[in-house]
Order: structure tokens, then sequence, then C-alpha cells
């Protein structure tokens, strides 16, 4: 029995769930990505599905190529800053695409049977855009109630670095978290921001700035504008806009600091571009950090500009 595959439609179905998988990888790493990147990752992961059909190119596809192949797709779509984040997205990748092929596979079993296979890959006679929406809706029910123990697992290690604030001869220190969730930046320089505690930087503003924080009135622009019209920090000083559960129109004071040095184990780095929020309330509720890192930072970190 002759059997027909259509590299269209092959090619349109694979780049669908290639998006999905990767979006889906993303939001749950919580990893920076740009739409973009994964548009392409998936545009390539799609045509490599399609040449399995060609004749001459079978060994493109021993495991080990495959594998090869899939780890580029990820670093593709998030270029990662380190092997750990690349670890992690990795992991989330296979889980969600176990997930959502096994999700695929079982709807379309259950429903219209599995009509053929060849080389060890099976195959359908047609594949409804139905079946593929419930393939698609049944993978998320999935993963939105098992998601909170998995990532549990895979997350449970913390990065935590030492960080030092300078600003006019005054240095304070900081025990920041690496958080892939913070990506303030400065809306009017683009520098990523290190959010930390009042009660840890107050020592570096000036007694005008530390009254609005006492008094609680830093989220009060008519005061904050009155004061930093008056203060010599006037241009050090920046709105730093955010969303949270709840307040959508969120407004962070935040300063330019002189520099901060980020240390980790037996390396020290110096920083200049970069811009501090202050946060009057605890980050962490066991103390076990003060601050939350931008993980662009790490960027510079890792030896790029403004480091020492």
């Amino acid at each position: 029995m002759i059997q027909y595959v259509y590299g269209d439609v092959i090619f349109v179905e694979n780049l669908v769930m290639n998006c999905i998988i990767l979006f889906s990888t993303a939001k749950l790493t919580r990893s920076r990505y740009k739409k973009l990147n994964i548009f392409l990752a998936s545009i390539i992961g799609s045509v490599y599905s399609v040449f399995y059909y060609f004749p001459g190119y079978e060994y493109l596809y021993t495991w080990f190529l495959k594998l090869i192949f899939s780890l580029f797709i990820i670093a593709l779509a998030f270029n990662p800053y380190n092997l750990k984040e690349f670890g992690r997205a990795v992991a989330v990748f296979y889980i969600v695409s176990l997930i959502f092929g096994g999700a695929a596979f079982g709807v379309f079993y259950f429903i219209n049977g599995i009509k053929f296979s060849y080389q060890g890959i099976f195959y359908m006679e047609s594949f409804p855009i139905k079946l593929l929406f419930a393939s698609i809706l049944s993978a998320y029910i999935i993963i939105k109630f098992s998601w909170g123990y998995i990532v549990s697992k895979i997350r449970r290690e913390k990065i935590l670095m030492d960080v030092s604030v300078l600003q006019e001869n005054k240095r304070i220190y900081l025990v920041a978290l690496v958080d892939t969730g913070n990506s303030l930046t400065d809306p009017i320089t683009n520098l990523p921001v290190l959010i930390a505690e009042y009660e840890i930087v107050k020592e570096l503003l000036p007694a005008e700035i530390q009254r609005i924080f006492e008094e609680n009135k830093d989220n009060n622009l008519n005061v904050i504008a009155s004061v930093l019209s008056k203060s010599e920090w006037m241009t050090k000083f920046r709105f730093i806009p955010f969303k949270s559960l709840g307040n959508e129109n969120g407004m962070l004071i935040g300063f330019k600091p002189d520099a901060i040095n980020i240390e980790d184990k037996n390396t020290k780095k110096n920083i200049k571009d970069i811009i501090i929020a202050i946060y009057n309330k605890k980050l962490s509720k066991d103390g076990e950090y003060n601050a939350l890192l931008h993980p662009d930072i790490l960027s510079y970190y890792n030896g790029g500009k403004n480091s020492a």
C-alpha cells in the first residue's frame, strides 16, 4: 500500500508544535527570550523534520545527531548565559516535548487509532486541526497541575552572589539572588536593574530621600518629585515602572551608583552601568538574600563591558 506524506503539512504541524513547546519552555523557566529567535529555531526544527522523508539523509537522524540538533535549537531560542541556565532549559524542553508528544499521540490513538508505521515512526493518515488543539489543551492541563512539583525539582538550587555597592566613598554589602523573573530595566538608559531592600541601602542615601521611605511615601510621585527637585542627587535618581500581581502600575525609586562589585568564589568584577531600585519591604522571608540581581548583569559578569 502506497502512503503519501505531504511535506508542507509536516512542516506546518511541526512549526506550530515547535513554537508552542519553545514558548512553553520559556514561560516555565522564566527565561529571557526574543520572539524572533524562537520563531527561527522553530523553522529550523521543522525543516529538519521534513528532511527525514528525503532519501539519502538518514544519517542525520541517529540518536546522537538528534541530541546535538535539539541542543542547538535550544541554544538558538534562548541564548543562555551559562551552563546551568542551559541545562535547565534543556531539561524543561524535553519534559514539555514529552508531555505534548504524549498528549498528541494519546488523543489521536483514542479517537482515530494509529494507521501505519514506518521505520519505527508512527504516522496518522489525517490529523485534523481539532485534534491538534485537543492535544494542546490536554498537554496544558497536564503541565498546569504537575508543574508545581517539577519546577521544585528543577529550580531547587538558588544562585546567590555577594555584591558590594560603592557610592561616594561609602560601601555596603548585599547578598543577591540571581532572579530570572527580574526583567526590570531603566526606561531611559535601558540599563539592568538590581532590586535592593531599603534597610540595606539607606546609609547610601541623602537624608531627604531616607525620609520618603521612613514615612512610607515612596509611592507618592508628587512628594518624590518635590523632594528630588531640591536634592543634589536629582540627576542620579530614576523612576522604574513595574508590574506585579495586584499592582499593574507600580513604581520604584532607583539610583545609579558609582559602581558595584560582584563576587563569586575567586572572581571579582566591577560594574558601573547599572541601576539600583529601592524596595521598602523584605525580599526574602527567611533573610537568605536582600537583593534581586537582573540576569542581564551576568553578561557583564562573564566578561562583558564595564568589567574589571
